[in-house]
């Protein structure tokens, strides 16, 4: 019996180099890193600028002004390095999984309720802050803080989420059991509304104790129960070093063009708050997505 020929599929390594890029440019950042490891010509193609540029916003090779070699390397500067925009009050960066627009609203951008009135809120510089000011609560007992962002700043077909970005300093009070109220949705959207409580410090779990509860039973008059630890309700850290949590999430469409409303409210407890620093919202793809 002749012996049977093992069956083979094409040789997709043998095609040009061109027709390569052009397969590749049609799926995404991650799997053009993956299919650059399978040979020479696949990695030639793949890191191509023909690939890059299929992954990139229309706008950035000529708004975004970098010293690089490639488009493979401008788009992972924009995923590690926002840059700034709209006077130095918003960052621009790009999600490294999908290549879908992040943007960050600064503290400066975003409207605070006595935010320029020096004896509740101070304007400062941290070094590790990517903008040249951030907000620090002085003491209020009104906490309102509202953003706003043109949904055609971002990509379309995209499920983003918005975080507020802040830091609770060791010297903050009023917020270790209150919790505050956060939302983020499309502008006039009742449907959408989906505001919901969090907590902002992390001092209101367990870890303190019984005499913790205590404290806050005489302060406050009654027991507040903090939901469970490692829930959405609790802030996480980030690895520049500041602390966010999820005010929300909502889906853009392609053509639409409306606004995003994004709050965070604490305005019925009547306690006084002070120690925390906003650097701003950031509005970027959930989990990538």
């Amino acid at each position: 019996m002749a012996a049977i020929k093992e069956a083979k599929g094409p040789d997709f390594s043998a095609l040009p180099e061109g027709c390569i890029a052009r397969v590749v440019s049609l799926t995404s950042p991650a799997e053009a890193c993956r299919l650059a490891t399978l040979s020479p010509n696949f990695k030639s193609a793949c890191d191509s600028d023909v690939v890059w540029a299929s992954f990139l916003p229309p706008e950035c090779p000529q708004t975004v002004s970098r010293s690089v070699s490639s488009l493979k390397e401008l788009y992972f500067s924009l995923c590690d390095d926002p840059v700034l925009i709209g006077d130095g009050k918003m960052s621009y960066s790009l999600d490294r999984h999908s290549g879908k627009k992040c943007i960050m609203l600064s503290a400066r951008a975003l409207s605070i309720t006595w935010g320029d009135t020096p004896i509740y809120w101070s304007w400062t510089c941290l070094p590790n802050s990517r903008f040249a000011e951030v907000a620090k609560l002085i003491d209020v007992c009104w906490l309102e803080i509202r953003g706003m962002i043109s949904s055609g700043m971002l990509s379309p077909e995209t499920h983003y989420a918005a975080y507020l970005v802040f830091k609770i300093t060791p010297a903050s009070h009023g917020f270790e059991f209150q919790p505050v109220e956060v939302e983020a949705r499309f502008a006039g959207d009742e449907a959408g509304k989906r505001e919901h409580s969090v907590y902002l410090s992390r001092e209101n779990n367990n870890t303190h104790g019984w005499q913790s509860w205590r404290r806050f039973r005489h302060a406050g008059g009654s027991l507040m129960l903090a939901p469970a630890e490692g829930s959405g309700n609790y802030p996480k850290e980030r690895r520049d070093g500041w602390s966010e949590i999820e005010l929300g999430e909502f889906l853009t469409k392609e053509g639409q063009d409306g606004e995003v409303e994004m709050s965070v409210m604490e305005t019925k407890g009547g306690n006084w708050k002070a120690g925390l620093v906003v650097e701003g919202i950031e509005i970027r793809p959930k989990d990538g997505k």
